[in-house]
Parts: C-alpha cells; sequence; structure tokens
C-alpha cells in the first residue's frame, strides 16, 4: 500500500483505499491511500509554510537538490520503469526512456534555477535603470494526467521548483500507483516543497483549483475540464497553465512519401493506444494517392504486434480501462453506420 506523502511524511487519505488496475490484466497491482479535501488542504498548508524559505533557498543549492532529483530518477529506473507499465499499460521500453527523459528535464531546470535570475534592460533616458526581476508565484498545484503521468509530471514539477514555488501534485485517479512511490526520489528536499496527494477530481482537484493559498494551476486533460477549472481559477485571479486535448490531422499531399507518410499515421495514431493529446486523429490525403496510402497503413496495421506492456516484443499496448475502450468502440461502430469502411481490426 502506497501512502500520500505531505510535508515529507508518508500519511494515511481520510477517504480510505483505492485499488490500481493493470489495464493488460485488469487486476489490482496495489492499493494506495485516497485522499480528500481535508488532505488537500494540509498539504496546501505544508507548501505555504516552505515557500518562504524555498525561495530564498540560494540557488547553487536549489540547483544541487534538483540534480539530486534527476541522479534518483536514474537510480531507481528500471523500478519507476515497471510500476509505470503495470499501471499505465505502455510498454517497458518506452517507460525507460520516459524516466531518463525526465531526469534529463530536473537536470535542465536545475541549471535554469542557476542562471535565470533577471536582467537589465537599456533605458533611452539618462540616469534610468530598467529591471527585470523574476519571483515565484508561491503554491501551485500540478494536476497530471494518466497517459504520462511521470513525464507530464515532470514538465510542470521541475520548472515550478526551479521557480522558487512549492507544490501540491494530484496525480490522476487512474494511475496514482507509481506517484505515490516517489517519496524517495523527493525525501531529500526541505518538508513542504513537493506534496504528493491522490484523490478525485470532484474533492482533492476542486479543492486545490478553489484554495485561496494557490496562486497557480498547471493541468493537462480534457478540454471540458480545463474550461471548469478556468471558471474556477478565476475568482482569485489565480494563474493557470492548461495543455488540453485536440483533433490533431496528418495532411498527405500527391508528391509525399507514402512508406513515411503512412508509417507516421500509423505511429502517430496508434502510439501508446492512441491515448496522446497531440496523436494522429484525422487524415486527409490527396485523391490520387488515396488508395496506395489506405493499402500502406492497413498493412502495417496488421503487422502490430498487440499485447502487454511488459512483452519487449509489444508494440500496441491496451487501452487504460474499459470504459475508455467502450468508448473508442462505441466511435467505430457510429463511424461504420455512417458509411465508413473497416478494413482491419
Amino acid at each position: 500500500m502506497r501512502k500520500l506523502w505531505i510535508n515529507n511524511q508518508a500519511v494515511d487519505g481520510s477517504a480510505g483505499l483505492q485499488p490500481v488496475l493493470n489495464p493488460a490484466t485488469e487486476e489490482v497491482i496495489g492499493q494506495v491511500a485516497w485522499g480528500s479535501e481535508e488532505d488537500a488542504n494540509h498539504a496546501v498548508a505544508a507548501a505555504k509554510a516552505a515557500f518562504s524559505s524555498w525561495r530564498r533557498l540560494p540557488a547553487p543549492e536549489k540547483t544541487a537538490l534538483l540534480h539530486e532529483v534527476a541522479r534518483r530518477f536514474r537510480e531507481n529506473l528500471e523500478q519507476i520503469a515497471t510500476d509505470l507499465t503495470l499501471e499505465t499499460g505502455r510498454t517497458i521500453l518506452k517507460n525507460r526512456g520516459y524516466v531518463e527523459w525526465s531526469a534529463q528535464c530536473f537536470d535542465y531546470y536545475a541549471e535554469l534555477a542557476r542562471h535565470q535570475r533577471g536582467r537589465v534592460i537599456p533605458s533611452p533616458e539618462e540616469k534610468q535603470l530598467s529591471l527585470v526581476l523574476k519571483a515565484p508565484l508561491g503554491v501551485v498545484a500540478a494536476i497530471v494526467p494518466w497517459n504520462y503521468p511521470l513525464l507530464l509530471l515532470a514538465w510542470k514539477l521541475a520548472p515550478a521548483l526551479a521557480a522558487g514555488n512549492t507544490v501540491v501534485v494530484k496525480p490522476a485517479s487512474y494511475t496514482p500507483w507509481t506517484t505515490l512511490g516517489f517519496n524517495r526520489i523527493f525525501e531529500h528536499l526541505p518538508p513542504g516543497v513537493v506534496n504528493f496527494v491522490a484523490g478525485s477530481g470532484s474533492k482533492v482537484g476542486e479543492t486545490l483549483v478553489t484554495h485561496p493559498d494557490v496562486r497557480m494551476i498547471a493541468f493537462t486533460g480534457s478540454t471540458e475540464v480545463g474550461q471548469h477549472i478556468m471558471r474556477m481559477a478565476a475568482d482569485d485571479m489565480k494563474h493557470v497553465h492548461l495543455e488540453l486535448g485536440g483533433k490533431d490531422p496528418l495532411i498527405v499531399c500527391e508528391d509525399a512519401n507514402l512508406e513515411a507518410a503512412s508509417r507516421a499515421a500509423v505511429w502517430g495514431g496508434f502510439l501508446n493506444a492512441g491515448q496522446v493529446c497531440t496523436s494522429v486523429e484525422r487524415v486527409y490525403v490527396e485523391q490520387q494517392v488515396y488508395e496506395p496510402f489506405i493499402e500502406q497503413v492497413v498493412d502495417l496495421t496488421r503487422k502490430l504486434v498487440i499485447g502487454p506492456g511488459i512483452d519487449p516484443e509489444t508494440e500496441v499496448t491496451p487501452m487504460i480501462r474499459p470504459e475508455e475502450r467502450a468508448g473508442v468502440d462505441r466511435q467505430v461502430q457510429q463511424a461504420v453506420a455512417g458509411g465508413a469502411r473497416l478494413l482491419t481490426g
């Protein structure tokens, strides 16, 4: 069982326990502590108390602490990659790469923490000086999605810490297992600088978004939830950083390299079972090359190896939950009913 991490202590969640499923087998891989509004408030209070000293920590010391985060990611790479595979279904080979990528992210922002302090701007007026001074905001709430629970955590957490903010992280409800095992990665930081609280969006998520001591929200997820967050954050004029969904097109012109275009369509669409915010979701093909392009796409698709992510031979892994899979199946059936041709699968 993995607990919440608040003020550098592993604590039980006040909302009990939540099972975490392996998408490949739909079996329970473990239980995690489940938080509520009370736990979210506790974490924000810890982050607020830590902010004053963290923002004033000398840059060389902050840099060293963030580089140590990167080192610990690499030191625990195999365990983290395995946890990610069991929790998300994604291939173990990809997850090893994502752990290293996350370590590189912390190394990068560790150096920015050392060097990005501000600048002096020349002024046309005599005896006048214009300064750009960079200052942290305070407590940041990082709300992380289930499709890339480590990499998108790193992209939120590393820059926030480098700038001198303290952070409360809410992992996605589907994928809290790996994140709640990160106490060994961040336990060397001062208490309260990083906190992890798993829980539902309506309880923990909304508490963080509306809390008066949270000054910024970084969220990755659906457009609908992003709009809801903007509305809730507006009352306190919080800073909001949103990475939301889209409908990304691939356009194939008549002079395209069809081998490259078909590979782009297949891997751009099926990577991580299509659960990527920038995946290929629409393909427009000029009529002159339509039939040969379709033939190559179908041929490549039929050769894909489907299986559990822990198998190194697997190329396409399961979707995260049965309800997500059912939603895609409904879309396929609606498309067929509307005149689409089902060529494989």
